[in-house]
């Protein structure tokens, strides 16, 4: 049996039944609210309200719940919208599930206020691009991310004995770059989107990347790299 081993963030391990796949599933990278700027958002005059991760929805519900009618929200992805939607709210997905996609959506959008909900280790291409087309942006960092050593420490370990390693964000690879850089050779490397992509390349590593960021599309790569491998003559 194949074995996969993903790393993600802590609160986000949900059960996985691929035919074929042992999958392992480790939080490497731990979330920590941060609980004064969840104080002080505001999202009253927002025309839109961009939401980078599911896990803001955890903190900002009631102040989502609170939006007029006007305010399109955007989530980056279909977990997000569906716990946007939770919430009895419209969410608008983007083309392409990442910031990329997000800026994309937003060049065909009315010029407004846009309020962004993020991480606070989140890029900053989508506030820097939509300030440059002409949206009015404010940012607010919901909260913060830190490894876990205790996951980073069984990972370093599990790494070794898998087939497949699977990074869901750029923080996920740092998490365990010092350890598992150079095993990573030996192994079938697969990035979430872009920009975990980049960052994995610049140390020398050339991942597969899948079409639709997100598990599934993670998944589906996955199974087709292997009927891949297994049809290739010897």
């Amino acid at each position: 049996m194949v074995k996969v081993l993903i790393l993600r963030a802590s609160g986000k391990i949900e059960p996985i039944r691929q035919s074929g796949l042992d999958v392992i599933q480790i939080p490497v990278i731990e979330v920590v609210p941060n609980n004064d700027v969840i104080n002080e958002v505001s999202l009253g005059d927002a025309n839109y309200v961009i939401i980078m991760s599911a896990v803001v929805v955890r903190y900002l519900g009631d102040k989502l719940r609170q939006l007029g009618k006007d305010t399109l929200v955007i989530g980056v992805g279909p977990k997000t919208c569906d716990e946007v939607r939770g919430l009895g709210i419209h969410c608008q997905l983007p083309g392409e599930f990442s910031s990329y996609g997000v800026v994309e959506l937003m060049r065909r959008m009315p010029r407004g206020k846009v309020v962004v909900l993020r991480s606070l280790r989140g890029s900053d291409y989508v506030r820097n691009e939509l300030r440059k087309i002409g949206h009015e942006v404010v940012e607010y960092g919901i909260y913060d991310l830190r490894p876990d050593p205790i996951g980073v420490g069984i990972a370093c370990k599990v790494i070794n004995y898998v087939d497949y390693v699977v990074f869901m964000s750029p923080m996920t690879y740092e998490a365990v770059r010092d350890c598992a850089r150079e095993v990573l050779g030996g192994k079938s490397v697969i990035a979430i989107g872009r920009v975990t992509a980049d960052r994995l390349r610049s140390d020398g590593i050339n991942p597969l990347v899948p079409g639709e960021y997100t598990l599934n599309g993670v998944l589906n790569l996955l199974m087709g790299h292997l009927m891949t491998i297994r049809e290739s003559p010897d």
